[in-house]
Parts: structure tokens; C-alpha cells; sequence
């Protein structure tokens, strides 16, 4: 079985009195997605840059590529595309000068440098807006030049915090597909982290749930949907007032429940609820049209973990 392409054995990292990364064991298969998955504060970045040496450990290890990030961090950037919260780029120069600037760090050959650059700012629908300094782009526009910036070379391993935040649904999907095809494909294994169980269930092959600085869970999102006993049960129909509303989300067996559009949502604690809540509904008057259980997912369970962290 080959080595995990991340490797963490009881990472930690305190500032002062608080602990930020709390004795976290992680194996990232090498040519997967993998994803992080956790609110804001979970850590996710702090740890991203334990990762790639930019903060020593206080204590654990932490291996990439098979180099400790103690004492190999350099080997392990040179070997490695990211893209953080800034997006990296020279916003006085152009975006084809800053990726040919890129390029020639990462000594690409002139031939490949030239038809590598152009495939990727074409794919993000760049191409057209080369010639343009970086200073006048969007906040989105610059985003999707710094995913460039780290594609550009071929990585072996790229870390992506909040990939897809702020593109629009085309360029998501088309990002997702990259992605895929450079794990599934080329063998590059992808990090990514993220606050949106969604996108990670569309995205990731694994998934690890952060909070608190721990990981609470991990495993294939569809394994991870199926361990909760939560689920979500859409009722269709009218009638739904507030004091109905109110008196289902005031169950023990309901998490939450909110009404959208003529639909009645309610998202439960536990999966045989389903027939007392419809009879309730029923009972107070309701006009119900149809009662559908939705199939468990990774949000619903994700939403779980996390309120089971807080109240333990």
C-alpha cells in the first residue's frame, strides 16, 4: 500500500495557554481530494500551515511527500502548489507576466511554459484579460489567478483553502473538474478546506471534520452521511404556521425546522421520528401533499457532529 502523501501522528500547536491544534492524526491518500471540513476558528488554516512548515509544531509530527516538516519545509514548497486567503499574485504586473514570472521560478521549459499557461487561463476564462494588470481585477478574477499560479507546475501535492469561495457556479463546477482530474488522473493529491459540507461532498473523496482544533470524524462523505442518525424530512402542502413551526422545532427529536416557499422542512435527531411528526402535521390542520424523507447526506450529518462536539 503505497504512503499516505500526508502524514500527521499527534500534531499539536499551542499559542500561550490556548491549544489551536489538538493532537491531530491524519492520513491524506496520495491522488485523492481530500478535504477539511470545519465552521471558521476550527483550525483548518492554522493547520494547512503546520503543513507546509511556515509554523513549527509544538508538538507531534507532521510529514509531506515523505519530508518532515521540521526540518525539510523547503522541500516540501518546491514540491507543492497553495493557494491561502492572499491570493500571491504582482498586481502591478499583467496576469500572463505574473504566471510566466511563476513559470520560470518553477524553471518550466519555454514550449510547455507557454501552452501550460494559456490551457489554464482559457479554462477559467482568462485568457481574453491576460494583457490586464492583476490591480484592476476583482476579488474573484484575482482568486482564480491564484489557483492558476498554483497549477501551473504541476505540483504533486496542492492545498487549497476555501477553493471555490466567491466563484460562480459555472466556474465552481469547472474547478471541481480540474481538481478531479488531477487527482483521478495525473496523481496529484488535493487538499482542500472548506466550511460548506456541499461543495465538499461534490468535491472530496474523503473528508475530515475539524472543530475546536480536533478532527471529530473522518471518512468517503457518503460513509460519513450514514453514521448520524439525523435526517431531513421535507413535508409539501400548506398550511404551516408559526405555532406549528414552533411546536415541531420545540421536539427533543428535532434539531430544527424552518418553512420555504410550500415546503415544511424538518430536520431530525432520529430517522423513526418521521411518522409522529407527519401525524402531528396532519393533526393541526395541515394540508400536506406529499411527506419525502430526504437521503441522508454529508450537511445534515456534519451539523450533527458538530452540535454532539459542543454539548459534550
Amino acid at each position: 500500500m503505497p504512503a499516505p502523501a500526508i502524514l500527521t501522528q499527534q500534531l499539536t500547536r499551542t499559542f500561550g495557554a490556548q491549544t489551536v491544534i489538538d493532537h491531530i492524526d491524519l492520513a491524506v491518500p496520495a491522488g485523492a481530494v481530500y478535504g477539511i471540513l470545519g465552521p471558521m476558528g476550527a483550525g483548518k488554516t492554522t493547520l494547512v500551515r503546520l503543513l507546509l512548515g511556515l509554523v513549527p509544531p509544538t508538538s507531534g509530527v507532521a510529514q509531506l511527500l515523505g519530508f518532515d516538516v521540521r526540518t525539510d519545509a523547503d522541500a516540501i514548497r518546491a514540491r507543492t502548489g497553495v493557494v491561502l486567503a492572499a491570493p500571491g499574485l504582482y498586481e502591478s504586473l499583467t496576469a500572463l507576466e505574473n504566471l510566466n514570472l511563476y513559470a520560470r521560478i518553477w524553471r518550466l521549459p519555454t514550449a510547455d511554459r507557454d501552452a501550460r499557461i494559456q490551457y489554464l487561463l482559457e479554462h477559467l476564462d482568462l485568457w481574453p484579460r491576460r494583457h490586464e494588470r492583476v490591480a484592476g481585477w476583482s476579488p474573484t478574477m484575482k482568486h482564480k489567478l491564484a489557483i492558476v499560479r498554483a497549477l501551473v507546475h504541476r505540483p504533486t501535492l496542492l492545498i487549497l483553502d476555501e477553493p471555490t469561495l466567491g466563484l460562480d457556479l459555472r466556474d465552481q463546477e469547472l474547478l471541481r473538474a480540474d481538481l478531479s482530474r488531477l487527482a483521478h488522473q495525473e496523481g496529484t493529491t488535493v487538499l482542500v478546506t472548506t466550511r460548506d459540507p456541499v461543495e465538499a461532498a461534490a468535491l472530496c473523496d474523503w473528508v475530515a471534520i475539524m472543530h475546536h482544533g480536533r478532527l471529530l470524524a473522518h471518512g468517503e462523505p457518503a460513509v460519513l452521511a450514514q453514521r448520524s442518525e439525523t435526517a431531513r424530512m421535507v413535508i409539501k402542502g400548506r398550511g404551516f404556521t408559526a405555532d406549528l413551526v414552533r411546536l415541531i422545532a420545540s421536539r427533543h427529536d428535532v434539531s430544527r425546522a424552518y418553512v420555504e416557499k410550500e415546503s415544511l422542512t424538518v430536520e431530525l435527531v432520529c430517522r423513526s421520528a418521521c411518522a409522529a411528526i407527519v401525524n402531528l402535521v396532519v393533526e393541526s390542520g395541515a394540508d400536506v401533499e406529499s411527506a419525502e424523507q430526504c437521503r441522508a447526506d454529508l450537511e445534515t450529518a456534519y451539523r450533527a457532529i458538530l452540535e454532539q462536539s459542543n454539548g459534550a
